[in-house]
């Protein structure tokens, strides 16, 4: 058992994923599955930091309830491009130099990264019960601004030339994990809700 934990440790580490650290932690105490399945925290705040990084530094444009609630039909059509996303536009029109517009979306992929792998962990330790639908809302939200980031960093990265493709590529990957992981977590929600109407049936 020791040895295990030690190897999710290590690889959690590796991942640079710092939210995920609090459930490598929790794993080494007794009942960890079953409190970590209670508490929102690890996804939520990842997903936080992510949406308030991304939309103060430009990244991003912050969204109205609406647009929020509407989230996950980025996993099937795609970002609406039809919204006004001024803060967006700015940062393509300030952006100065080719290495400052790279060294923000490194900085972006980590957060991407480190919410990701929380969502991972989380839902991989999380009872099959579990109500999931505060950690998806947060976790759409994030999606939002991570692909209205892809797609900002992909009009900035013209400015300079077509031979930033591969970046835009690692980019986009990063994006796509975060939309995967965020699906995981719509399935489970759906999952339960059709449990918890068969409950409801048998019961009747």
């Amino acid at each position: 058992m020791k040895a295990k934990i030690a190897l999710m440790t290590i690889c959690c580490v590796a991942a640079s994923g710092c939210a995920t650290v609090d459930f490598v932690e929790a794993a080494s105490r007794p009942g960890a599955q079953a409190s970590v399945a209670a508490s929102p925290n690890v996804v939520q705040r990842a997903a936080s930091k992510l949406y308030a990084a991304f939309t103060n530094r430009g990244w991003g444009a912050r969204s109205s309830k609406r647009r929020v609630q509407s989230a996950a039909d980025i996993l099937l059509r795609g970002l609406d491009n039809t919204s006004d996303d001024g803060p967006l536009n700015a940062y393509a029109a300030k952006a100065q130099s080719l290495s400052r517009v790279q060294a923000d979306m490194l900085t972006a992929q980590n957060y991407i990264d480190q919410t990701s792998k929380a969502g991972e962990v989380y839902l991989a330790m999380a009872n099959a019960d579990a109500d999931l639908g505060d950690e998806l809302v947060s976790l759409q939200k994030a999606l939002l601004v991570a692909r209205q980031s892809e797609q900002m960093f992909e009009t900035t990265l013209s400015k300079f030339g077509d031979g930033n493709q591969e970046t835009l590529v690692v980019y986009a990957g990063k994006v796509d994990r975060l939309r995967d992981v965020t699906d995981q977590f719509g399935d489970r929600v759906r999952q339960g809700g059709a449990f918890a109407s068969a409950a409801s049936d048998n019961i009747n």
